[in-house]
């Protein structure tokens, strides 16, 4: 992806797009990071292609996306910051709340993590020794449905579809699709 970032970044400089270049020029520190790879979102999102593509087009149709996003900048740094502010607000707003309305978040994470912990490492060892077939009444799908959920409500909608993608792209490699 930093490949992607300084071929961008060349491009701004050669075009005279001064925003598109700060934000790529690594000057925002790693917080910037994520605001460099919404940039460069845009950029192929203004031409049309996936930002893995982007290495591939000609400087000229590169030059001219970079063009259009660096008139777009002011109001994409606004939304940058906007919601930056509503993130600060939201962590604002838990704090002083206390700990104990954001505790289910901590508890369903260590709960999860201890339930995961049992069943793959500690049930499949007690299952060896004794024995025994507690891992075979252990149902998976139920585990992988709470912690989906946990994913869901925790880190968002988003990252539960990004998951989910990734895991169907993962079958689709295995099964050599």
């Amino acid at each position: 992806m930093s490949a992607i970032f300084s071929l961008v970044a060349g491009i701004a400089t050669k075009v005279g797009a001064d925003l598109v270049g700060r934000v790529l020029g690594d000057r925002f520190g790693d917080a910037g990071g994520r605001l460099a790879g919404a940039v460069v979102g845009e950029v192929a999102d203004a031409l049309g292609v996936k930002v893995e593509a982007l290495p591939s087009l000609p400087d000229e149709q590169l030059a001219e996306g970079v063009k259009e996003v660096e008139a777009r900048m002011p109001e994409i740094i606004a939304l940058w910051a906007r919601g930056l502010d509503g993130q600060f607000a939201l962590l604002q707003a838990e704090q002083a709340q206390g700990g104990w309305p954001s505790a289910w978040r901590w508890g369903w994470m260590y709960l999860l993590g201890f339930m995961w912990t049992v069943r793959l490492l500690i049930v499949p060892v007690v299952d060896a020794i004794t024995g025994s077939d507690i891992g075979v009444r252990m149902d998976v799908g139920v585990m992988m449905t709470l912690t989906s959920w946990f994913i869901a409500l925790y880190m968002g909608g988003h990252t539960l579809k990004e998951l989910g993608a990734r895991g169907v792209e993962a079958v689709r490699v295995m099964r050599g699709r």
